[in-house]
Formats: structure tokens, C-alpha cells, sequence
């Protein structure tokens, strides 16, 4: 590709109409079927973009020589480094600092709209994001519009760590539309409303607490005196909401990662030449069941599921079990329900490795399904075939109802699956859907 240039800048392109038609023609390719590829999973996985910004050298540099991005990282690293003499053990002064105002968020938007139009930029949102499915829901806007409002949901995402974890205060969730909608937007003078999970999306440290405040001032200290970390504008809010994350332990979103490589290595493998016509089914979905007590690993009611699904798998309805359950009963368990699931399938039931997926991260039932569409879409099973949500009776009924899909609607703004018809009162056909991609812009912990 051709690129005229006036005193060292883009200005042109020699071969403009097939330049945008190559960027039309991918808006509208579908997510690649294949896994990301992770260098920090816990920000990758929640500020996908920002990850992404960090690895590509071409919009690294342009994102510096901005100059109104410039003066913000100026003003962020300056923020950062002089917190511990100006906040000492206020803890609230160091969110206040870290923090993006509306006014911020606009700057850098503003930067990003011009950006937009440099052929490099355009091919980092053509070639990295758009085919990522990370911004999934995202797809119909133009390069511009797709790019801004990935930076709006990452900038309120950190505030949202912030807010959460720096000084224990749950900032406003934001309902998702319809599929068809707009994207989540607060509306004027609405009511706070509780993050999803409040039971455990839960601080380990009391945050009020003098012993906490100093571990934040060591934390800022430390972080902010490496300024060669910090050189793009958003590192040091984004640095300083990560470390807090992991203040509290809740590196939940990276446990595990990257899974194609460790625990469905075996699967993967097998699924290349998996004979599809041979089955009813293309997976049995096998949602976990969390123990409500320390010390216990897998809930008697997960195991009693597991028992159903070992019945399925050896009647040949599917190649796969697929079991999704993360680290979420009691708070900060050191169990996740789907690897003592899989350890079960394997000592207990003789399940081949090469037969189980595992979703680790899923912390409740909507999250299970969406996790488990997004590894039919990633590891490429095929998508159109029918698979089978398999639990107890009881679960199973809440999922048929119409309020559970309101309310995956109301937490990501879609369905992530389209259920079909019922084959027991245990199974539930489905197809996934492709919205399930989506990088949820408040989940922390399963992104």
C-alpha cells in the first residue's frame, strides 16, 4: 500500500476508493475462529484495547506524538509520582487522582477521532480490533465510532476499579439494550444500580483501613517511579487499576490462561478432525454448582450434574462435555468449579482429557452460557450445529424462563445464546451467538 506523505506525515492515499473498500470488505468479515492471544491476560482480557495500543509500535508512536494525549500522560504521570507526598494515607485522594473526569474522557476521544483517520490507525481497528470479536456488539460502527467508544468503556472500566477497589464505593452499572441498540449509556439522573455478583464481587481488605492506605501508597510509589511504563496517556490510571485489582487477589480473569495451551490443549487438538455428523449434538454445556462452604471443592449438587453428563457423553450425544464455573462460592474460594469438575471427570468418571473444555472464570449462569458461546466461537465448533445446556432440573427451569434471558439482556445487552427446544428436564438445546464475543466494559473478574 501507497502512502504520499508532506513533510514526513500522511496525507493522502495514492490507491484511496480500494484502500476503503479493503477496509469495508473487513467490517464486515466475521471474528476470527481462534483464540486471543494473551500477554497479560487480567488486562488483556479487560482493557483489550489499551493491551493492544501497548503491542502495536505504529499507533504506540502515534498515540505519543499526539499532543493533546501528550499533555495528558504528562499530567497523569505527574499525578502518579507525586501522590505518595501529596495523599500520603488518604486513599480517596489517590482515586481522585488516578481517576478519568468527563472532561478527560472527552479529551481523549477527541484524540482518537483524529487518529482515526491515519492509515495506521485504521488498520489497527480494521486488523486488530474489529476481527478480535472483543468489540463485537461494536460491529456496525464505522472505524471512528467503534474506536471512541472502546476508549469511553475502557476509561469508565478503570474508574470502575478504581471506585470499587480503591474506596469500596460500586459505581453506577450501566443496563445493556437490545442487541439492536446503542451502546450502554447512563441515563440523566438514574438510580445507582448494584454491580451484578454484589455478593462477590467483594474487596479482601478493608479499605477504610490504615493498613490498607499504606499498601496503596506503596503500590503508587512503586508504580509510579518507573516512568518508562507510563508513557502512553492512559498507563498510569490503567497501571494503578490493575495493581489494585491484584491488591485484592482478584486476578480471576487470567487464572488459568492461556487455556488452548494448558487445560483444553487436549481437546483443541481433537477438535480439527472431530467427525460432527456422528453426533447430535457438537458439545454438552455442564454448569458448575458452587460449594457454599470453606474447604469444600465440588458441591455435592455439581457432582450430582456431572453424573447426567458422564450418562449423555457415553450415549454419544456429543464429543465434548464443556463444564464452565469460576472461583465464586464462598468469596475468594480457591476452588473453581469447572477444573474440580474436570478433575472429578477424570479420576472419578474416566473421561479423557481430549473430551473436556473447561470454562474456569463463569460466575453465574449467564456468564456460563456466554462463556461457553464464546469457546464454540474461538475454538471453532461448528456454531450452527445444535449443543445441550445440561444442569438439574431446577436450574434448568429458570433458564426456559423469559426472565432470565431479560436479564442477560439487561447485564450484556444481548442473548448469548438462542435456546431451542427442551429434551429432558435436564437438557436444553441451544445455538450460540455471535454477540457473545463481547468484552463485557464492568465485569473485572470475567470480562
Amino acid at each position: 500500500m501507497n502512502i504520499s506523505r508532506t513533510n514526513g506525515h500522511p496525507h493522502g492515499l495514492r490507491h484511496a476508493p480500494a484502500f476503503f473498500l479493503f477496509l469495508s470488505l473487513l467490517a464486515q468479515a466475521a471474528p476470527r475462529p481462534a483464540p486471543l492471544t494473551l500477554h497479560h491476560p487480567v488486562q488483556d482480557k479487560n482493557f483489550y484495547l489499551l493491551s493492544s495500543i501497548e503491542q502495536t509500535p505504529s499507533v504506540r508512536a502515534l498515540i505519543q506524538a499526539d499532543p493533546g494525549l501528550a499533555q495528558l500522560a504528562a499530567a497523569k504521570r505527574a499525578a502518579l509520582a507525586d501522590a505518595p507526598r501529596a495523599c500520603a494515607a488518604d486513599v480517596e485522594c489517590y482515586a481522585k487522582a488516578m481517576r478519568w473526569s468527563d472532561d478527560e474522557i472527552a479529551q481523549a476521544r477527541a484524540a482518537f477521532t483524529r487518529l482515526a483517520a491515519n492509515p495506521a490507525m485504521a488498520r489497527f481497528v480494521e486488523g486488530v480490533l474489529r476481527p478480535s470479536g472483543m468489540f463485537q456488539r461494536y460491529s456496525a460502527k464505522p472505524s471512528a465510532a467503534l474506536l471512541e467508544t472502546a476508549w469511553e468503556d475502557a476509561a469508565r472500566k478503570m474508574n470502575r476499579a478504581i471506585d470499587l477497589f480503591a474506596i469500596g464505593q460500586s459505581p453506577q452499572r450501566m443496563p445493556g439494550p437490545p442487541p439492536s441498540g446503542p451502546p450502554p449509556q447512563a441515563a440523566p439522573g438514574a438510580p445507582a444500580q448494584p454491580p451484578r455478583g454484589p455478593r462477590f464481587d467483594l474487596t479482601s481488605y478493608d479499605v477504610k483501613s490504615p493498613a490498607f492506605a499504606r499498601m496503596v501508597q506503596i503500590m503508587a510509589g512503586i508504580v509510579g517511579s518507573d516512568p518508562k511504563s507510563l508513557e502512553l496517556f492512559f498507563q498510569p490510571s490503567l497501571k494503578f487499576s490493575i495493581e489494585l485489582l491484584l491488591l485484592h487477589g482478584h486476578d480471576e480473569a487470567g487464572r488459568h490462561e492461556p487455556l488452548e495451551s494448558g487445560e483444553n490443549r487436549a481437546a483443541l487438538a481433537r477438535i480439527a478432525t472431530t467427525p460432527w455428523a456422528n453426533y447430535p449434538y457438537t458439545v454438552i454445556v455442564v454448569l458448575g454448582n458452587g460449594p457454599e462452604r470453606d474447604g469444600v471443592a465440588l458441591a455435592p449438587v455439581g457432582r450430582l450434574r456431572l453424573m447426567l453428563a458422564v450418562r449423555e457423553f457415553r450415549e454419544k450425544k456429543a464429543p465434548f462435555l464443556l463444564v464452565t464455573g469460576g472461583y465464586v462460592h464462598p468469596n475468594l474460594t480457591p476452588y473453581s468449579e469447572a477444573m474440580e469438575m474436570k478433575k472429578a471427570l477424570r479420576t472419578e468418571f474416566g473421561i479423557p482429557e481430549d473430551a473436556i473444555l473447561v470454562d474456569p472464570q463463569a460466575r453465574r449462569t449467564t456468564t456460563n452460557l456466554r462463556n461457553a458461546a464464546r469457546l464454540i466461537f474461538r475454538y471453532g465448533i461448528p456454531a450452527d450445529r445444535k449443543g445441550l445446556i445440561l444442569t438439574d432440573q431446577l436450574h434448568s427451569a429458570t433458564i426456559e424462563t423469559p426472565a432470565f434471558l431479560e436479564r442477560c439482556v439487561r447485564d450484556f445487552g444481548y442473548e448469548p445464546v438462542r435456546l431451542l427446544s427442551r429434551i429432558s428436564p435436564f437438557d436444553l438445546e441451544f445455538t450460540p451467538l455471535i454477540d457473545s464475543l463481547h468484552a463485557d466494559a464492568t465485569d473485572l473478574l470475567d470480562p
